[in-house]
């Protein structure tokens, strides 16, 4: 159904929006792009007036910041005696900023907490993710504090005993350059360096869902019962965290179409792209491997492919690259199928008949992040030498590499992604 842009222009004051859905739409609180690309803020049918506002003379008395990390949406409050600054808006992105009688801080963070803001500190969203500010005055000056350091410019490093003794010594920065003139423009997040603690649970804010532990997978005793050990694992996280990510092999394509959308956000292209993966494990399950059979064969017999999609705010420490080489075909950190890539084209391309010997069976090759079988060595079960193959300079190595069980590949693979998965989609949560 398309959107009621024209709902948009009457809180907008009648005047022109630009046409994409807007960050936050919930009950009366809409965050909205306007024609010139500013941030517009409509919270209880009034739309928040954009001004040009200085803080208060004199020390500040508290702050607080809520975070939707994974819509990149945050509100930041300072108060200062009976006044406070309210500033909404994108991290790394525009903001309005407002004056609000310090009274109204409470009940400004109550709104917040009740459309879904998580409680941050000021100084980090999560223990991941650590809050830059930026202050301009002509040139621009940056603070975040990260663990126990106080890092400004985002190389000038400070370290104090404690993070308490940190933020005390940011905002001392803080105030000295607010004195000079320098006044908060962008709020950001950075990745964490140092250790920061979880931020505290705060009396009215909404609970968090409650997340299962990671199931004890048991060692897997061969190369088949280590591809049904990795498939497990990722539909555990498939099912177990379902938010920021999916495996195309699990999802419906009418059914988990919000899902899908969500995380790679061409829904539409990229069920038509794989169509054929789609939902292919929801009757797939372990069985005996035939007569000389490889694990590679097996895993194709069985399950077919392997199409994990990480949304963009979940891929913290990742290698990732877009299933096919396409963008919309899904941003993704293992990509793996029977047949994914055109050897011959490359091979007629670059004239190295000699690569005919590669068999690519996993994604990323336009990043010289994919696999490949050597099959010049083989096993007595069919298995090869497993190499890391990448179209941007190929080269084959020299022949007579040890063959590796594809399933305990797979194994080792997928336990390692999926302990990095689960971190980041925790740290979302």
């Amino acid at each position: 159904m398309a959107y009621d842009w024209k709902r948009l222009e009457r809180l907008n004051g009648g005047a022109a929006v630009y046409y994409t859905e807007p960050h936050l739409d919930r009950d009366d609180e809409v965050w909205f792009w306007d024609a010139k690309y500013n941030v517009q803020i409509s919270s209880q049918g009034r739309l928040a007036k954009r001004e040009r506002v200085i803080a208060p003379p004199g020390p500040q008395a508290a702050r607080h910041t809520l975070y939707v990390v994974d819509k990149q949406l945050f509100v930041d409050v300072e108060t200062y005696g009976e006044r406070a600054v309210l500033r909404r808006g994108l991290l790394n992105g525009d903001l309005v900023t407002t004056m609000i009688a310090a009274a109204e801080v409470d009940g400004v963070l109550a709104r917040y907490r009740a459309l879904g803001f998580r409680d941050g500190t000021p100084w980090n969203a999560t223990p991941q993710r650590v809050t830059v500010r930026e202050y301009r005055k002509g040139g621009k000056w940056t603070v975040h504090v990260d663990g126990n350091v106080v890092v400004e410019d985002c190389r000038n490093e400070t370290k104090r005993a404690t993070r308490t003794a940190a933020i005390a010594l940011a905002e001392q920065r803080i105030a000295a350059q607010r004195k000079t003139g320098y006044a908060l423009r962008l709020i950001e997040l950075t990745k964490a360096s140092y250790a920061n603690p979880k931020p505290p649970t705060v009396r009215g804010a909404s609970k968090r869902a409650t997340i299962a532990k990671r199931p004890t997978f048991a060692v897997p005793n061969n190369a088949y019962a280590a591809v049904d050990t990795a498939i497990a694992m990722l539909r555990d996280l498939h099912d177990r965290l379902p938010a920021h990510h999916f495996v195309a092999e699990l999802v419906d394509a009418k059914a988990d179409r919000a899902r899908i959308e969500a995380s790679e956000g061409h829904a539409k292209y990229f069920v038509s792209m794989h169509r054929k993966r789609l939902g292919r494990w929801r009757s797939a399950k372990p069985g005996a491997p035939r007569r000389g059979e490889s694990s590679w064969q097996y895993f194709v017999r069985t399950y077919g492919s392997i199409t994990w999609v990480i949304g963009n705010e979940a891929d913290a420490d990742l290698e990732m690259f877009y299933c096919g080489n396409v963008s919309g075909g899904g941003w993704s950190c293992l990509e793996i199928g029977e047949q994914l890539y055109d050897l011959d084209g490359l091979i007629a391309a670059t004239k190295q008949r000699e690569l005919a010997v590669l068999h690519v069976f996993a994604g990323g090759w336009h990043d010289d992040k994919s696999f490949a079988f050597d099959t010049r060595t083989s096993s007595p079960t069919g298995e090869h030498p497993i190499v890391a193959f990448g179209e941007g300079a190929p080269k084959l190595a020299k022949s007579g590499a040890k063959p590796v069980a594809f399933g305990v590949w797979l194994h080792a693979r997928v336990s390692k992604l999926a302990k990095t998965v689960e971190r980041n989609l925790r740290d979302l949560a």
